[in-house]
């Protein structure tokens, strides 16, 4: 196999730059995002275009969060969340890959395993790479000594990956007036 190799202008490569503080910090997107326990600030790097899939199915990272590398179908996407201890979201499903590598701070990883609901705390550089179908959450447990919050870089495989809230999320979410129909 030989790989086409080609030589870009510096404009082009420079487009393919993602620098952390010139990536959009947004708190909003997701319906979760609204209720106490959830608050959780996204930055969207690459990827995350919206899923077809009607009104339940969602990007991970949310609506709001626009990749700062728009322009290439990568065939994955890579955000940031931030969120303050206790801070998280909801028991969700992917349709997809979704790995996570702690970069500040403690977080809880949790899922609904066969005999209930299970979890593991990570540290920093530490890695949870959950399957597609898998109900999992995660939280931030504790920041950095000296920060207010912690930080995890997510990689979502796909272009356009969806995420659907569990049953118990759903419920959680329409008695909190947080959920797309409660209002109706």
């Amino acid at each position: 196999m030989t790989i086409e190799v080609f030589r870009p202008k510096k404009e082009d490569v420079l487009k393919c730059i993602a620098r952390f503080d010139e990536i959009l910090a947004v708190d909003g997107g997701l319906p979760d995002q609204k209720v106490d326990g959830y608050y959780r600030t996204f930055r969207n790097a690459i990827g995350f275009a919206q899923p077809e899939g009607g009104a339940e199915v969602y990007s991970p990272i949310g609506d709001e969060a626009k990749p700062k590398i728009s322009h290439l179908n990568a065939g994955f996407g890579v955000g940031w969340v931030t969120a303050d201890p206790g801070q998280g979201v909801m028991m969700h499903v992917h349709d997809t890959n979704e790995t996570f590598v702690v970069v500040e701070g403690t977080w809880k990883f949790e899922w609904e395993g066969e005999e209930g609901n299970d979890h593991v705390i990570l540290g920093e550089k530490d890695i949870a790479s959950f399957p597609p179908g898998m109900q999992r959450r995660f939280e931030c447990v504790s920041a950095r000594d000296g920060e207010a919050r912690g930080t995890i870089m997510a990689v979502v495989g796909g272009d356009t990956p969806g995420v659907e809230w569990s049953p118990k999320s759903v419920e959680e979410l329409k008695a909190a007036g947080a959920w797309p129909d409660a209002a109706e």
